[in-house]
């Protein structure tokens, strides 16, 4: 009776590494029909093809939604796992028809690994540039990659369907990454400043509790949404993406299902509070401040704020904060970029021949223009 248990326990063993493999990669059934021209086994090799094909499309349909159509993986079989013919049939006399039906497997992990070196994914509005930051926080299962993969996979769909042009790659998310573990987002937003409108940060935690025969996995995240052009923090929130599994079900599938809910909430509550906040700065712009080096001229300083009071696109309103023996500071809303703002100034400034002395520099929100 022992030696049957240990067999038992032996084969089943043997068997785990076959069935997580099978169940991390997607399967698709597929029916092709083709003309054959020559003999079957040609005809069979482009059944194969098409078949291919459809899966990959269907595949990034799936999982990748709009960006689908951005994603050529035709023509090279790595992104296949697997293919197996499950029945064929010929019929007709004149001109013959083979019918096969194929189960094809994708090879997610080469797709992902395209995507990664591919970088930047573009939405239909290219001024619309966000990055997308993920960092590992408490993964004990090992399964770091694979998570924050499936994650930024999600967020990416959801953000490039409401046409953001997403920058997530792998590169862009290295030089940065020790920026946002500082938590210096001053010095973060100003390394990605012309570069996006912003920037995203997830810190991915992953923790699994059992509940009797079943098991809760989590995938636990801290976000928050910065933009780069004012430094304002626009969403800050705890995601808790989960799924409920039997214990007997492969981890590696369970941690996959709770990281793409975890990033489908995540891109979500990203959308929201974007969508609002952007909105608003639309129509009320952001808030700036500029300082003049003036030395308590007043005549200078009437000339300045009588520049700022002519007609400038996007500037909403001008309030002068500090006037007198040292430097003039003025509390301002411009619906902009503060770097576009600056250019505007710069160009009337080179009309007046005490204006074009001042030289300025750019730190966040603020800009302080000094005598060269």
């Amino acid at each position: 009776m022992k030696r049957i248990i240990l067999l038992a326990l032996f084969l089943g063993l043997m068997l785990i590494p076959v069935l997580v493999s099978a169940a991390e990669n997607r399967s698709y059934l597929e029916t092709i029909t083709v003309t054959v021209d020559d003999d079957n086994s040609s005809a069979l090799n482009k059944a194969k093809e098409l078949a291919n094909e459809q899966a990959l499309h269907k595949y990034l349909a799936e999982v990748y939604g709009d960006r689908a159509s951005t994603v050529n993986l035709n023509g090279d079989g790595k992104y296949i796992d697997k293919m197996e013919q499950l029945e064929s049939s010929t019929s007709g006399v004149f001109s013959k028809e083979l019918r096969v039906r194929f189960r094809v497997t994708i090879n997610e992990d080469e797709v992902r690994s395209y995507l990664k070196r591919q970088g930047a994914v573009t939405g239909k509005n290219e001024d619309r540039r966000i990055f997308v930051i993920l960092i590992p926080g408490k993964m004990d299962s090992g399964d770091a990659p694979v998570i924050l993969d499936n994650v930024r996979a999600e967020i990416r769909k959801n953000l490039t369907a409401a046409e953001y042009t997403v920058i997530d790659s792998e590169e862009q998310v290295k030089r940065l990454e020790s920026l946002s573990n500082d938590a210096d987002y001053g010095k973060l937003t100003g390394e990605l400043d012309g570069l996006g409108e912003w920037v995203v940060l997830g810190k991915v935690d992953v923790e699994v509790h059992q509940d009797g025969s079943t098991r809760q996995y989590h995938a636990m995240m801290t976000g928050k949404a910065l933009s780069i052009n004012s430094r304002e923090l626009l969403w800050e929130d705890n995601v808790d993406g989960a799924t409920r599994v039997k214990a007997s079900e492969s981890p590696k599938v369970a941690l996959r299902l709770a990281a793409i809910d975890g990033g489908r909430k995540f891109a979500g509550a990203v959308l929201k509070a974007l969508n609002t906040k952007t909105l608003t700065q639309e129509r009320r712009g952001s808030r700036f401040e500029v300082q003049f080096a003036s030395g308590g001229d007043y005549k200078l300083e009437r000339k300045i704020l009588k520049m700022f009071k002519d007609d400038i696109k996007g500037l909403k309103d001008v309030s002068q904060k500090v006037r007198g023996k040292g430097d003039m500071v003025l509390d301002l809303m411009y619906a902009g970029k503060i770097s576009d703002l600056v250019d505007l100034l710069l160009d009337n400034f080179e009309k007046d021949a005490v204006m074009k002395s001042f030289s300025p520099e750019i730190e966040g929100n603020k800009v302080a223009f000094k005598r060269k």
